[in-house]
């Protein structure tokens, strides 16, 4: 054995993750080291570095295609990482969809990768890559569809520029995911304390950098699910109104509203606000709620 290989036994350094080693999180893949994460838009890209010791810190923004941004600032974005290692959200070009009856068996994200028609049957698209999310109460679940054309498009831009992808997410979709999860998380501690009441239904909004995804629920079943791509800009949230519309005049005032969303969430809140003045809402929203969405995964 060498003496390198003895140094790193011993300062366990033999046992960290690899920057390409996609089983472990964001964050344990790279202890001690820069990275970078990066949501692409219609807009353009937003991009946030983190550093050795694992905290959040630069943060930018440049308009355009992916390609013209890196072509423009790839050497400066490579600066920002030991290695070039970036993790990617996007936000173009994928379907989220409610179904109902898909197969649950152990490893069926891990078959969904591999033969997803073993998974989805006649509802397999080809040149599709999935995601699942399961209501663990019923029989609905949340899918998700992304262009393999696309994924493979960012993949040689990001080649092109010296950079390294070690992770591409959907990052309506996690918002969405992380969002099922804290709702999951007060069911179970309003069951605990014995409430007689019931808690009502819930209508999800998740908002990322201008696309978003809502999903509506009534006790424990998912019952309508609406999804568009980049619906609006900034401030002008007129387009999200229409869609918001239909679903906020059917809920009653046990219902409630439940906001996920990047950093235009003000403006997302205060329309609910306004078309909704007697429903309860609930602001879940973190600042950097998908930054730190990609470091924990």
């Amino acid at each position: 054995m060498k003496l390198s290989d003895v140094s790193k036994v011993l300062s366990f350094a033999s046992f960290r993750a690899e920057p390409d080693d996609s089983s472990y999180s964001w964050r344990k893949r790279f202890i001690k080291r820069k990275s970078l994460l990066l949501s692409l838009s219609r807009d353009g890209v937003a991009w946030k570095s983190i550093s050795r010791e694992g905290v959040l810190s630069e943060t930018g923004f440049a308009e355009g295609s992916l390609k013209d941004v890196l072509d423009d600032m790839g050497p400066e974005l490579s600066e920002l990482s030991d290695g070039g290692w970036c993790s990617v959200s996007i936000n173009q070009r994928y379907v989220i969809s409610l179904e109902t009856n898909l197969t649950r068996k152990d490893a069926s994200n891990d078959v969904l990768r591999s033969t997803p028609r073993a998974i989805l049957g006649s509802k397999t698209e080809k040149g599709k890559r999935y995601s699942l999310s399961h209501n663990p109460e019923s029989n609905t679940s949340a899918l998700l569809a992304v262009d393999e054309e696309y994924i493979k498009e960012i993949e040689k831009i990001f080649k092109g520029a010296g950079l390294k992808l070690g992770r591409i997410c959907c990052g309506v979709f996690a918002m969405l995911e992380e969002t099922l999860h804290q709702i999951q998380k007060a069911k179970r501690e309003y069951e605990e304390k014995k409430n007689e009441e019931s808690p009502g239904g819930i209508l999800s909004v998740i908002s990322c950098n201008g696309s978003v995804c809502i999903l509506k629920s009534h006790r424990d079943k998912w019952t309508e699910l609406r999804s568009r791509v980049s619906l609006f800009s900034g401030e002008n949230v007129d387009p999200l109104k229409k869609i918001l519309s239909p679903m906020i005049s059917e809920l009653s005032g046990e219902d409630q509203i439940v906001i996920n969303s990047t950093e235009e969430g003000s403006y997302v809140k205060g329309l609910l606000g306004d078309m909704a003045p007697h429903i309860k809402i609930n602001d879940i929203s973190k600042g950097g709620s998908l930054w730190k969405l990609m470091i924990k995964y």
